[in-house]
């Protein structure tokens, strides 16, 4: 009906054009899928305390009581000084809000069993929403950076003014200060001084608490009104504090607090640095709201700095770090690509063609099917980022190929006489069913992914969406819009002039093809064996070829964190940053080098295990793999000098992002309550490994042990000296960082008090003494004094206490000897009675490829599947399937030759060919059937699809292979991740091809030549 009545075809093709060009500008951009791993951390803070008193009282108490909540797949914790870090790994596809109420739940009921000083338990869901896309860095120009006054003055003016815009902008969740300045009012006394009057910290103490109230009582009546009774004796001045009164002296005059003590505004001990250049920064970490757009929000931000940035001229504002660029150059890049690979496909119909107007009929399915994907990926809420995209890419060639085989069996009708309309009808109803399966073949690769939880189907969901949808839509394309066109616009004459020629060319190469397959099948032998040669040197390309998770990016920068001693404080760290970006810009000359100590973002999980006061991160931009390299040899010389610090390189963010953690290739842990032993056990082990394996190294997972003072009161001597144990802590509190007394709310400015003593150069508790009582006690007279050493990070996994190694094996290694090294440990385990568990990212990269590897097994059988119900046969569709193995060799070797891993994206490259490869072999395998159907003649059956079928085979072979060719070229941001799609994807195209054109008819030779007539 549609092929007299060409109008309609158009408005149609018109209509999908102009949504799909406005559903492409309203699809949200990002670089990779949002994938949430499921996982919640619980957070728990006991200021003071050592890493096994948190493990006793708080890590095992949690623990236990969080063990039981539905879902969790894991428990993993780190006890550290002052703090408990759990994390809770739940099953793929949990529901996590659900699970958040669940825990929330738990932690209320497991409140009690905590000590009294331990603040109360803090949940966390972190998500790629928690992820900075931007970091500024605040200064004040003109002036002094390093002054107190100053820097107080800009994080007043960041938190009060700065943070606020930018969090009233939509898209933008949260402002971070990183490196702020936090002012506090220090009461610093003289012990001695204050023993005089016969006072106590502790009156002082409620005295200042006493100035401070702020409190409603009530409320008073007076008939038939009421009113509120609020109590205000606030301190609203530094000077009002110097006035407070302390007690009242016999001679009736009021002793204030400036008698007593300096009252000043200072700084309090610094939690987080920030470093450009060596020079003191205030950073600002910007956080998008979940399922905002990265790129879109990073433009509005820009808007609004250009706006404080011409209101505030005193103040620096720099952008040191973003994702947005990033993302859209490599989003712009892949986009470029597309157009490219499609001119270039569109070009390769030109020189098979004979009639120059047939090219843009079939053209005209590649941009309707594109932009019908992108209707329908605005529609079920799909993201443009580089794996959906990457699907569009690589189905360029896809999308042409229905368009080649209904247009060649049309023009194939016309030579046999028929008219326009009847050729375009009856070349378009007997190929169609060929058409269709192949289609569908191509799509049930990736119907596993449904079924699939876990990092494969959440990562690969929105390739197989888009992939899936364009080939549908070319489909509908080629079967009702494509013959509409060939009908009106095909003319009957041949061209003339340069495509007659390659025409007249491509007749004399079918011709040679034909004479080549009739030798192949009278003497198949050599063919034979040079495709078992293939597959032998392919199975060693698979064993060789390097295994990852995603391919590693040209770097855009170089992260490393600094471990240094546990017991190092802050402002050493602060010093040591400044040192290692001294020597980095001397020999580097490098700018923006940006370093952050300290605890930064405390809803992080990537960046919480890495904070800590004695360590830092340092950022250094480069521009390739070659700067990236000086700067690791720079590093490794430091790290040389500084051996009692630890250097570890931060790999990229994109492994984490996937759902892979950082780990060494192969861990050992040795699980057991008693650590001190548990070293015992793994030099053991660590002998064994060399005796039965090879010289192997393990180190220290968290190396890092912090010195201690325990304190144990004598209980007898304080009460000789009429002390109590918590005067005793509160005088040694004032000593060091002071005693809290009271929060001062200042404007909306909350601010410390806290009563400090006189410092010593050297604060040895040893040397301490209590000026109380009119007596000077040594601390040593009221309590033993030991200095204790002990880990500054310890480790549990599913509640057992463990103790973890890394080892020096590579993933190469595992993959190799990983049966081997099981069955060793199995039998140190066996020997020694002690348990030791493997661990490490090979494990789950390799538990990774099983995943994909058993998707590939479940997509062939589907595949058959589909054919043997289409066909009612079982025969056909294994001849079908052969093309699928010898198309897996091309990729293989196309990887090893390239250099490229074998990884989540090529393995999705050679999933897609899986479905590709089927395409041209269903095309000669359906001509063969229903010629020797006909017929009865097996040989003629051969010879004519081999003549019929020759142009839409290497037609649809070389569309797709030409559509790649743009994501090889190595230019612009992301090149890496589109290559590895390509390589894998063009190789098998090479080797499946090959093999529809000489192995696959002379397997339907074999399997039909006993019913030949």
């Amino acid at each position: 009906m549609l092929l007299k009545k060409p109008i309609a075809s158009v408005i149609l093709v018109l209509a999908v054009l102009i949504f799909g060009g406005i559903a492409l500008e309203r699809l949200s951009i990002e670089l990779m899928p949002d994938i949430d791993r499921p996982t919640l951390l619980v957070r728990t803070n006991y200021s003071g305390a050592p890493a096994s008193e948190v493990e006793f009282r708080i890590t095992e108490q949690l623990e236990g009581m969080l063990s039981g909540v539905r879902g969790v797949q894991e428990i993993e914790s780190l006890s550290r000084q002052g703090q408990s870090l759990i994390f809770l790994t739940f099953e793929w596809g949990f529901d996590m809000d659900i699970a958040f109420l669940n825990v929330r739940e738990k932690l209320d009921q497991a409140r009690y069993l905590l000590p009294n000083q331990a603040d109360r338990p803090q949940l966390v869901y972190s998500s790629a929403s928690d992820e900075p896309i931007t970091t500024i860095a605040l200064q004040l120009a003109n002036v002094s950076n390093q002054e107190f006054s100053n820097r107080l003055s800009l994080k007043r003016w960041a938190d009060q003014v700065f943070t606020r815009r930018l969090e009233q902008q939509e898209g933008i969740a949260q402002a971070l200060l990183v490196g702020e300045v936090q002012p506090e009012v220090q009461i610093r006394f003289n012990p001695r001084f204050i023993d005089r009057y016969g006072l106590s910290l502790s009156q002082i103490q409620q005295a200042v608490s006493d100035a401070n109230i702020f409190s409603s009582t009530g409320e008073l009546r007076d008939g038939w009104y009421r009113y509120a009774l609020k109590i205000e004796s606030r301190i609203e001045s530094l000077d009002d504090l110097r006035k407070t009164p302390i007690i009242s002296l016999a001679s009736g005059r009021v002793l204030l607090l400036e008698e007593l003590a300096e009252v000043q505004m200072a700084e309090a001990d610094p939690t987080s640095f920030a470093l450009l250049d060596g020079e003191e920064v205030l950073n600002v970490l910007v956080k998008k709201e979940y399922g905002s757009n990265t790129v879109e929000v990073f433009e509005t931000l820009q808007n609004v700095l250009t706006e404080i940035r011409d209101q505030n001229p005193d103040i620096l504002i720099e952008v040191i770090q973003e994702d947005a660029s990033y993302i859209e150059n490599s989003i712009s890049n892949l986009l470029q690509t597309l157009l490219i690979g499609g001119v270039l496909a569109f070009l390769v119909l030109f020189l098979f063609l004979d009639d120059a107007r047939s090219p843009f009929t079939i053209g005209i399915s590649i941009p309707v099917s594109i932009f019908l994907t992108f209707v329908v990926m605005f529609l079920f809420d799909i993201q443009l980022n580089i794996i959906s995209l990457s699907g569009l890419t690589l189905g360029i060639g896809l999308l042409l190929d229905n368009a080649i085989v209904v247009l060649e069996n049309i023009n194939r009708y016309r030579q046999k006489g028929l008219g326009r309309f009847e050729a375009a009808r009856e070349g378009t109803k007997e190929i169609s069913l060929a058409v269709t399966a192949s289609t569908f073949t191509t799509i049930s690769v990736f119907l596993p992914l449904i079924f699939l939880g876990g990092f494969e189907g959440a990562f690969f969901r929105d390739l197989a969406a888009t992939l899936s949808f364009s080939l549908i839509a070319s489909l509908l394309v080629a079967l009702f819009i494509l013959p509409v066109f060939v009908a009106q616009i095909s003319k009957n004459s041949k061209s003339k002039g340069v495509l007659s020629t390659v025409s007249e060319g491509l007749d004399k190469v079918v011709m040679a093809y034909e004479r080549n397959l009739g030798r192949v099948i009278q003497k198949p032998l050599p063919i034979i064996v040079f495709a078992l040669i293939l597959l032998a040197g392919a199975g060693f390309a698979f064993m060789t070829t390097e295994k990852a998770v995603l391919p590693p990016d040209e770097p855009a920068k170089v992260d490393y964190l600094v471990s240094m001693p546990g017991n190092t404080a802050l402002r050493s760290a602060k010093q040591a940053s400044t040192d290692i970006t001294k020597i980095l810009r001397e020999r580097t000359d490098q700018s923006n080098i940006l370093s952050l100590g300290g605890y930064t973002d405390n809803t992080n999980l990537k960046s919480i295990t890495n904070e800590g006061l004695n360590r830092f991160t340092i950022s250094i931009p480069v521009s390739g793999f070659e700067e990236a390299e000086d700067v690791d040899r720079i590093m490794n010389g430091i790290a040389q000098t500084y051996t009692n610090w630890t250097f570890q390189k931060m790999e990229d963010d994109a492994v984490g992002a996937v759902g892979i953690g950082r780990d060494a290739p192969v861990q050992f842990s040795v699980v057991g309550t008693d650590r001190e032993f548990s070293v015992r056990v793994a030099e053991a082990f660590n002998e064994f490994l060399n005796r039965n394996y090879r010289e192997t190294q393990l180190d220290l997972k968290y190396p890092q042990r912090i010195q201690a003072y325990q304190l144990q009161f004598k209980t007898q001597e304080l009460l000789s000296y009429e002390l109590t144990e918590a005067e005793v802590i509160r005088y040694l509190e004032s000593l060091t960082r002071g005693s809290f007394v009271t929060d001062w709310n200042r404007q909306d400015e909350q601010i410390s008090i806290r009563l400090i003593g006189e410092r010593e150069t050297n604060l040895d508790p040893r040397e301490i003494t209590l000026d109380v009582r009119d007596k000077i006690i040594p601390l040593t007279a009221v309590a033993e004094i030991a200095r204790i050493d002990e880990a500054e990070q310890i480790e549990r996994i599913r509640q057992s206490p463990i103790l973890t190694y890394n080892s020096d094996l590579t993933f190469m290694d595992w993959w190799w000897d990983g049966g081997e090294l099981q069955e060793l440990v199995n039998r140190f385990m066996q020997q020694s009675g002690h348990e030791i568990q493997i661990r490490g990212s090979a494990l789950q990269v390799i538990n990774l490829l099983k995943e994909l590897g058993w998707l590939l097994m479940i997509s062939v059988l589907l595949i058959y599947l589909i054919l043997a119900i289409q066909y009612e046969n079982l025969k056909y569709p294994f001849i079908i399937i052969l093309a699928i193995p010898f198309a897996w060799i091309g990729s293989v070797f196309a990887l090893y030759i390239g250099g490229i891993s074998l990884n989540a994206l090529s393995f999705m490259g050679i999933l897609i060919l899986t479905g590709i490869a089927v395409n041209d072999s269903i095309l000669k395998v359906d001509f063969m059937r229903r010629y020797f159907d006909e017929t009865g003649n097996l040989d003629e059956a051969i010879k004519q699809a081999g003549i019929n079928r020759f142009r839409p085979v290497v037609m649809t072979s070389m569309t797709t292979i030409l559509a790649l060719i743009p994501m090889l070229v190595p230019f612009g941001d992301g090149y890496v991740l589109r290559q590895s799609l390509a390589v894998a994807l063009m190789g098998g195209m090479v080797t499946s091809t090959f093999l529809t054109l000489y192995l696959i008819p002379l397997v339907f030779k074999w399997t039909n030549g006993g019913d030949s007539k």
